[in-house]
Formats: structure tokens, sequence, C-alpha cells
């Protein structure tokens, strides 16, 4: 079997990246697996034996599309393709229908959250899917919005939660988990530091955490909140911190690289999304050992269940997030119980 790959994720076109180093995988289980992403200039490279990456190579959002589908008829004109599999369920998925239809090959759809749906976006994706031979998303909340709002039938549906590789550790059940946060005794000195990883956009509401601080900092001066991550929201979460004065509790990091130190010097981890697909950044912080408190969203219910393997609060409730972080700063075993859950879930 041979595929055909339309992304959007321009880091594939780099040979040492986890997204290249990850499709190189997927080439052990097929004949050929083709990527073509809009890049920013042209460009090839083989990844593997069997997969091959291409950079449609174009800077300009108009013509991006085109470059795209140009790239790609070249393929399917030279490779007997058998199956078209887009990471998109909006523009980049018509197009992938188009071709599907056009050069008789399968068309999988790969959904990992509706964010930004709405307007001509929520008219296209209401066209695509319900056309798609098979539909991979990644969470059973997912699978029921796609039956329910899409009319998507049970048998074309695949659910498979991202993934991460775990820092293993040996408990005494034998299972393989991360590093565990241990029970520990905080002084009244110590800072307790509360994580957060992601983009700074509205969908993430890191707002709705900075305003939790603002209250929790009154009873507890110790905890920090770290924020790692970059976005158009950043300038109003300065705005935030500045204004209630929170500037020695708060730290803005920027994007990070490698943010493994992050999750290894914090005590908890913070999701405070309005709408999440899966939420990967849980699923890392997880695997490092830090107990979870998250919004009721895309992983709450499956991966993060409340009181077992994490908290979880309604999507906006600043109350229930200000007593949730109090909780855990106050019971170490509470914590430690979480993160076991986490890593065992």
């Amino acid at each position: 079997m041979k595929i055909l790959n339309l992304s959007l994720d321009n880091s594939v076109l780099d040979p040492e990246s986890k997204t290249a180093k990850r499709i190189a995988e997927y080439g052990n289980l097929v004949d050929g697996y083709f990527v073509v992403a809009p890049g920013k200039d042209k460009k090839e490279a083989k990844i593997s034996e069997k997969v091959f990456v291409y950079g449609a190579g174009e800077r300009s959002r108009v013509f991006k599309l085109a470059n795209v589908c140009r790239a790609a008829r070249k393929l399917l004109k030279e490779e007997k393709i058998d199956v078209i599999t887009v990471q998109d369920q909006y523009y980049l998925a018509l197009l992938g229908l188009f071709l599907a239809r056009k050069f008789k090959t399968g068309l999988e759809l790969q959904i990992h959250g509706f964010e930004k749906y709405s307007g001509l976006r929520k008219m296209i994706a209401g066209f695509v899917i319900p056309r798609a031979d098979a539909v991979r998303c990644v969470s059973q909340r997912l699978k029921r919005q796609l039956i329910s709002e899409f009319g998507v039938g049970e048998e074309k549906i695949t659910v498979a939660p991202i993934n991460v590789n775990l820092r293993s550790q040996t408990l005494p059940t034998g299972r393989q988990v991360s590093n565990i946060k241990s029970v520990e005794i905080k002084t009244e000195n110590d800072k307790f530091i509360f994580l957060t990883v992601g983009r700074l956009v509205p969908v993430k509401n890191i707002g709705l955490q900075i305003g939790a601080m603002a209250e929790v900092v009154k009873k507890y001066p110790n905890a920090e909140l770290w924020i790692v991550g970059d976005g158009p929201e950043r300038a109003s979460c300065e705005w935030q911190i500045a204004n209630g004065k929170l500037e020695n509790n708060i730290k803005l990091f920027g994007w990070q690289k490698n943010p493994e130190e992050f999750y290894n010097q914090a005590d908890a981890f913070l999701l405070t999304s309005n709408y999440e697909g899966w939420g990967m950044a849980v699923v890392e912080a997880a695997s490092f050992g830090l107990p979870i408190i998250m919004t009721d969203v895309g992983c709450a219910g499956e991966f993060i269940e409340n009181e077992k393997s994490g908290l979880v609060v309604p999507v906006g409730g600043k109350i229930e997030l200000e007593e949730a972080m109090a909780r855990l700063m106050e019971d170490g075993v509470l914590r430690k119980k979480l993160s076991e859950g986490a890593l065992l879930a």
C-alpha cells in the first residue's frame, strides 16, 4: 500500500524533527509514504527508504493550497497511491476529497479537534467529513461529535489517542510508568509551582489561571505559576499579571524547544482550555509524574478521570479552579494518588 499525506505541519520537512522521525516509523508498515506540506521553499527530503517529504514552496497564503495541489497531483500521477490521508477537516481536507475522487483513491481524515469552527470552515467540514472513507479521531468525545453532528457512521471511525513516550520507572505492580511525585511536606517558604505549557491563544484561556492565581496567592504567597509558550495573547497576559501585581508569582518563559526542565521542576500542571481535541500537553505532563488539574475538555473523562487521575473542573470555572489548586497545595497524599492514577490510566 502507498499513502499520500497532505500535511499542514512544516516540521516534517526537517529530518531531525519529532514529526519526521514519527513518520519514518510509518514507512515500516507500508510500501511507500509520501508527504506534501506547504513549506516556505520548494524542497524534497528522503526520511527513510520508504518515506519522502515534499515542500510545496509558497510564502503566500493565497497560493499555498494551489502549490500543495500541484505537488500532490504530480505524485498521484507518478505513484500508485492507494489512500490520501489529511490531518485537517477544512480547506486541505476539501483538496484531499477532490484529489481522492479524481484519482480514485481512498480518503482518510485525521481529526484532532474543531478549533476555529465557524463560518466557511463549518460549511466545509460539514461537506467533507461525511464523504471521507475513514475518520481517525483522538477521543471518544470527538467520536460522539462526529456521529451526532456530522452523521458519520460508527464503522468509519477509529479512535486513536495521541501518545508520548513515557519516562519509565517500574512500580511494584510491574507496570512501566514515569517518575511519580513523592509526598512532600511543604514549608511556608517553599515554592509550589503550577505549570502550563501551550500556545497563548484565546481558546487556551490562560487568563483563567492568572485570575485564579490572584486569589490563591492571598492565602498561599509561595504559589507560583510558570507559563511556557507564546502567542497573540501574551500582551493580554502581561497586562493581567501587571494589573494584579502578580509579577513575583507568575512568570512568562515564552516558547521553549525543550520544556523538560520545566516539567521536572513543577509540582502540578494546569490546562484551562475552553476546547481541546485531546490535550497533548496533559499527556506529556503525566509522563513527568505531575498531578493535573484540567477543564472538562479533550481527554478529560478518558485519560484523566476526576479524583482518580486528575482533578477536572468546569470550563471557565474560576472558583472550582482555585479550590482544586488549594487542594493540591495542601494535600501531598492526593498529589501522589493523582500522579499514579494518570500514569496507570
